[in-house]
């Protein structure tokens, strides 16, 4: 799976919704990656402690940029994952101040983005194109 077979718009539990944008090639600091932007609503500040209820309140609404991810365990796996990181001069009180993690799954037709918070289970948060 590619970074460009990601772009679309997702849907997750509690309402939560993303958009991910046009990843292009950039250069940061020596290395190269695949960045694009990103739109959310309804999103929970700390998907890690997202509860059966949903966020509180109407959760957060913003915008930020991805980054398309390939990485490697320590027994030498690949898995892909993409890093969100929301603009810091959004005009909201609450918002994810450290960037979030979503592991990629599915197919290239159709992507599937998931927060997996231990290995042996299930993903505990799934969002679907």
């Amino acid at each position: 799976m590619r970074a460009s077979d990601l772009n679309g718009d997702y849907q997750g539990p509690h309402g939560m919704r993303l958009t991910l944008w046009h990843a292009s090639t950039q250069y940061p600091g020596g290395r190269t990656a695949q960045v694009g932007t990103v739109r959310v609503k309804s999103w929970s500040i700390s998907l890690e402690e997202l509860g059966g209820n949903g966020p509180a309140g109407k959760g957060f609404q913003g915008e930020g940029t991805w980054e398309f991810r390939k990485e490697e365990t320590t027994g030498g796996e690949e898995f892909r994952q993409i890093e969100l990181d929301f603009l810091r001069d959004t005009p909201v009180q609450r918002m994810p101040t450290d960037p979030q993690y979503l592991e990629i799954g599915g197919t290239r037709n159709k992507p599937e983005l998931f927060v997996e918070t231990a290995p042996d289970t299930c993903p505990s948060i799934l969002f679907h194109r």
